[in-house]
């Protein structure tokens, strides 16, 4: 496996991954208004030059898991992590985070998910993220906001 910079010709697959990877996510919360669902992928596509994206491939150059990350005011804004669901449970979710780690060593990092995401919380707790806030959507969903 290798951990490799996506680029705009990526973006279909990516598309594809994140679809498969939040389906589960919107299950677990019972809620299909998860952002990475209600994305088309015209709009991933647009916003793809907004991201620096690393992409997790298989020995065959399968893509399996991704990571996209951005420098905001004072920190790094870390999202769409995404493994694909044939896949989980390897610690390739914990390879992505650290390699946000390794890109940037020294600075704060940001995300949030959604509190009833408990799997995501534990495994953000275990690489050093800590809960910040809570924000209530329209939508009646929760989210978390973690930093490390």
């Amino acid at each position: 496996m290798r951990i490799i910079p996506a680029d705009i010709k990526d973006v279909p697959k990516l598309y594809q991954l994140q679809l498969l990877a939040f389906e589960s996510e919107a299950a677990m919360i019972g809620s299909r208004d998860v952002p990475a669902l209600q994305e088309t992928e015209e709009e991933a596509r647009r916003d793809f030059a907004n991201w620096d994206t690393v992409k997790l491939e298989d020995d065959d150059g399968t893509l399996i898991g991704a990571i996209r990350c951005r420098q905001d005011t004072g920190f790094i804004d870390v999202g769409r992590l995404m493994i694909h669901p044939d896949y989980r449970r390897r610690g390739l979710a914990q390879k992505l985070l650290a390699e946000v780690d390794r890109l940037y060593p020294d600075t704060v990092k940001a995300l949030y998910t959604c509190t009833k995401s408990w799997s995501n919380i534990k495994l953000y707790e275990k690489m050093g993220y800590q809960a910040y806030k809570e924000h209530r959507e329209d939508s009646g969903l929760s989210f978390v906001y973690m930093r490390k």
